[in-house]
């Protein structure tokens, strides 16, 4: 027997026999080689008439095999926490914001970044209201059947989101889901990485609202969109157009071919009363002069052949 094994077999036995219980333990034989094996041993105390141990009986296996292979696992085991332990210290030295997800979504895992920008613990990141904790309220509703169909999918995709920080402040973050799969093609974790895009969203937004500003500044000092000029003669038409656009006038306006009538004549539309109606642009030179009068003004049912209705007429 291995010297380390004898010190606790010997009190087992001895128990045994004194307390006539049976007894189940493992230990260590030494072969000439040097070489150990383990065996497995089950033992049952026999007594006489008079209570006395007699002999013990029972049944010895060579477990080497056994005991090897949960070795073995063991030490896979621990090899597998050790590399778990090591890519955990990576991924929390690294600034980004980093998600472990389960193959429904539901949160594994995050780096330290993401603790310390959220102000959690992961433990308070894999309750099942981490995401209505943290997202912004528009964006849970926004984001919650895009995300689940996206999931479904099982293909790369990216989402952009307002997470809450520890301050109390939402910040614009954008973050890309990567599937990780089996030898089997099943996915058996998601990885997603946010990337912090505040300063993107703001000078977006600056842009958008400095776009409308100077819309407004050119319809505020040009008066049209589609109009632009600042010459004396220009300036004086404009005038007209804001002096005639509310009244209930009717305008003519006169002109080379290539002058812009038409122009003038949707601005006076847009800026009179009648801005929220269709402006209606008709080709007189294409209608007999006969049917001018008809067309501009409307006609009744009947009024001339072919008229199967009483149109009002754009005018």
């Amino acid at each position: 027997m291995h010297p380390e094994d004898a010190s606790y077999f010997t009190p087992v036995i001895e128990h045994a026999i004194r307390d006539r219980t049976d007894f189940e333990t493992d230990y260590r034989i030494l072969l000439p080689n040097g070489a150990a094996k383990y065996i497995h041993v089950v033992g049952h105390p026999v007594v006489n008439a008079s209570g006395d141990v007699i002999e013990l009986v029972g049944t010895a296996m060579d477990v080497t095999e056994q005991h090897e292979a949960r070795a073995a696992l063991q030490a896979a085991f621990e090899q597998i926490k050790a590399e778990e332990t090591e890519l955990r210290r990576m991924t929390d030295a690294i600034a980004s914001y980093i998600y472990v997800l389960r193959p429904d979504g539901t949160s594994l895992y995050a780096n330290q970044t993401v603790l310390d920008y959220t102000g959690l613990t992961l433990e308070d990141l894999q309750r099942e209201d981490q995401r209505a904790r943290i997202l912004h309220p528009e964006d849970v509703e926004r984001l919650r059947e895009e995300r689940h169909e996206a999931l479904a999918r099982g293909k790369p995709f990216e989402l952009e989101q307002r997470g809450l920080g520890k301050d109390g402040k939402y910040r614009w973050f954008l973050v890309r889901y990567n599937p990780l799969r089996d030898d089997h093609g099943h996915i058996i974790r998601w990885y997603a990485t946010g990337t912090d895009i505040e300063d993107r969203k703001r000078a977006e937004d600056r842009m958008r609202n400095e776009n409308l500003a100077l819309r407004e500044q050119i319809d505020q000092v040009f008066m049209f969109e589609e109009i632009v000029g600042a010459s004396p003669a220009l300036q004086r038409v404009l005038s007209s157009i804001v002096k005639v656009a509310p009244t209930d006038s009717t305008v003519l306006i006169t002109g080379e071919t290539g002058t812009g009538k038409e122009l003038i004549a949707r601005a006076i539309h847009k800026h009179s009363q009648r801005s929220g109606q269709a402006f209606i642009s008709v080709n007189c030179a294409s209608i007999p002069s006969s049917l001018i009068a008809s067309e501009l003004f409307g006609h009744e049912k009947g009024a001339f052949t072919g008229a199967g209705a009483a149109p009002p007429g754009p005018l």
